[in-house]
């Protein structure tokens, strides 16, 4: 190799370390101010262009400590990426209530408000679909308390079925609890009503006024007997007739 080509072999290589010097004062920067995504870009530039010239230069040094640098940015960027998805997964196992899901709604509405900030930051995107689709079942469940405050059961009723089946395939496990919980307590309010009005009632009778099959209203039946303010006096299986207390 002639003394040009030494030379001009050094001069490539010092152009090449500014310029991966130049990456480096940028993703430094980027990883202070919490960065990580972009980041993550630089620093795959960068390993880029040294895997272009590792052929010609040693850079086994340069090589390692962008490596290094790419490590700390995933395992920073995952932390801070596993921040929001923990704060939903804590939401979720919330035991919702009638009297507590006000503040519940709060809490859920500030996280949206974060992830919505740092949607793109920390590829929250998911979550942010799976939050806005818990809001849309929190507006329907609305609906149903506001109709079963107001003992409109067939409205009620027909709100919760629907419910029920679009949230099927939903992973929301306290809401769905919350609104089998409603759902208990309507049919309850329905017994006692019918207690104020009747001394009994057969099993059809009692099934065309909630529009439940007959097959159901016995396993209604044992719940609402099971319920501290429990309304029936006797089931009397072999009639199939509810007896209520006067």
């Amino acid at each position: 190799m002639s003394l040009n080509d030494k030379v001009d072999g050094y001069k490539r290589k010092k152009e090449l370390l500014e310029e991966l010097n130049v990456y480096k004062s940028i993703i430094l920067k980027k990883l202070d101010i919490d960065d990580f995504k972009s980041a993550l870009v630089k620093i795959g530039s960068a390993l880029t262009l040294i895997e272009e010239h590792q052929n010609n230069f040693d850079l086994k040094n340069e090589f390692g400590e962008f490596n290094e640098l790419q490590q700390k940015a995933r395992v920073e960027f995952d932390n801070h990426r596993k921040i929001y998805l923990r704060r939903y997964d804590n939401l979720l196992k919330e035991n919702l209530t009638e009297s507590n899901l006000e503040n519940f709604t709060k809490l859920l509405a500030m996280l949206k408000s974060e992830v919505d900030e740092n949607l793109n930051r920390y590829n929250l995107q998911e979550l942010c679909d799976n939050i806005n689709m818990y809001f849309k079942f929190i507006k329907k469940l609305y609906t149903i308390i506001s109709s079963y405050r107001v003992l409109n059961y067939n409205d009620a009723s027909e709100k919760i079925l629907n419910c029920v089946k679009d949230l099927k395939h939903e992973n929301f496990p306290n809401l769905k609890l919350l609104i089998f919980n409603i759902y208990q307590t309507l049919l309850l309010i329905q017994f006692k009503q019918m207690s104020e009005k009747f001394e009994k009632l057969t099993i059809n009778e009692i099934s065309e006024k909630l529009s439940i099959v007959p097959e159901r209203i016995e396993d209604i039946i044992n719940f609402i007997q099971n319920q501290p303010k429990n309304p029936i006096k006797k089931y009397v299986m072999y009639s199939k007739e509810v007896f209520f207390k006067r």
